[in-house]
């Protein structure tokens, strides 16, 4: 094992060379890293991390046919006037001609900043999976916006669709309690949520806000029981929030079941609320790090192993490293069809469509003429084996909310 990895490592540092080498009359590519290494989140170092090793994996990989591909790293704290402030001080120092990208996690930041997209055309590749942006109109209100996810209202929708069909044993309607945080993002599903209530027969029992800040869930717990929910649905993308949250509901409602969004779908949970968590439905559009004979999963793990990175949240790592290789991609077939700038960038996103992104999808190919990651699975905690476990296929999440 250890002669692989220096074999590896020696082939690392030749590749290194040799785009040094090609891109020394080429200038490079740019994308902005705009990361969460500290605030009100806390410091989530797997957002940097994602970053650099998904950029030391392009350039070791010939770069953009050659050209160098850098990340511009900057912590914005979870905080969108400093995103905003980022991007700005960036893009006015930075040629147009390099900085093509800009790749976060921050619904906020997109909306800030749309006028700005629109006049720069810089092409944005997002965690946010804003049911406000990515609508069928994204391509007309946001053509430079992409995610890398399915949007939060049809995640809600998915759920609603699983639980009818695969948890509700009763005669009437499922009674589900959604419980959110108060904070754009968490605003963000609300009317499609409703909408798809209606449309397939639940129940909306209680819709109720949280804040980031609250120690104690128990109030909020107690109107899901008083409202005699039998599902609760929790909307959270912080690690105290889900964990306070689960550890109380565990005590207040054991017996309805919860179920959570996207950025509830991580491993993390099994070290901060283990007995918690179990059980719990979230759904997720990323394999899983236990899916190891997955290639892609395969392949960012050995890069995590070399780096000797400790990752507690996969998903966000993941994440930050599927950006970084979209952008190339988007970069290398912009530069193939002799228009590597922004505009051209973005048309090639627009027409991705053969692309397997490493097999992630066990070899299928995506279209993201949408804006969006088209497939997403529903997946049960098991504490026992600390792992995500599928509870369903992968499904097409548009026609799974049909």
């Amino acid at each position: 094992m250890k002669r692989k990895i220096l074999v590896l490592m020696v082939v690392c540092v030749m590749f290194l060379g040799v785009t040094a080498a090609m891109a020394q009359d080429k200038p490079p590519v740019k994308a902005i890293g705009a990361a969460i290494l500290s605030g009100k989140l806390g410091a989530i170092q797997e957002t940097g991390w994602g970053f650099q090793d998904g950029e030391a994996f392009v350039n070791i990989h010939g770069g953009i046919n050659g050209r160098k591909f850098q990340v511009l790293l900057e912590d914005i704290q979870y905080e969108v006037p400093m995103g905003v402030s980022v991007f700005n001080r960036i893009v006015a120092a930075e040629p147009r001609d390099q900085l093509l990208f800009h790749m976060g996690w921050q619904t906020g930041v997109l909306h800030s900043l749309a006028e700005k997209a629109r006049e720069t055309g810089v092409v944005f590749v997002d965690g946010s999976m804003s049911t406000d942006i990515f609508t069928d109109k994204v391509r007309e209100k946001y053509p430079n916006y992409f995610s890398i996810g399915a949007t939060y209202g049809d995640q809600c929708g998915s759920l609603f669709k699983f639980i009818k069909t695969k948890l509700h044993k009763g005669s009437g309607k499922p009674r589900v309690a959604f419980v959110y945080i108060d904070a754009a993002a968490g605003h963000d599903p609300l009317e499609k949520m409703k909408m798809y209530a209606q449309q397939m027969g639940i129940e909306l029992v209680l819709v109720e806000p949280v804040s980031f800040t609250e120690t104690d869930y128990t109030p909020t717990l107690m109107k899901v029981r008083q409202a005699k929910a039998e599902y609760a649905i929790l909307w959270s993308w912080s690690v105290p929030v889900t964990t306070r949250f689960v550890k109380m509901a565990k005590k207040v409602i054991p017996d309805i079941q919860m179920l959570s969004l996207s950025y509830a779908a991580w491993e993390i949970f099994f070290a901060t609320a283990p007995e918690e968590f179990d059980g719990v439905y979230v759904i997720s559009p990323y394999p899983r790090p236990t899916e190891t004979e997955n290639p892609l999963v395969a392949k960012v793990l050995d890069i995590a192993k070399i780096q000797k990175r400790q990752v507690k949240i996969w998903d966000l790592y993941f994440q930050g490293f599927l950006m970084v290789q979209i952008c190339a991609e988007a970069a290398r077939r912009a530069e193939a069809a002799g228009n590597l700038s922004r505009e051209g960038a973005r048309e090639a996103l627009w027409n991705l469509k053969d692309w397997d992104l490493f097999g992630m999808y066990e070899g299928k190919t995506f279209d993201y003429s949408t804006h969006l990651f088209p497939r997403a699975r529903v997946l049960r905690a098991d504490s026992k084996i600390k792992a995500l476990v599928p509870a369903t296929e992968w499904f097409d999440v548009k026609e799974y909310v049909k």
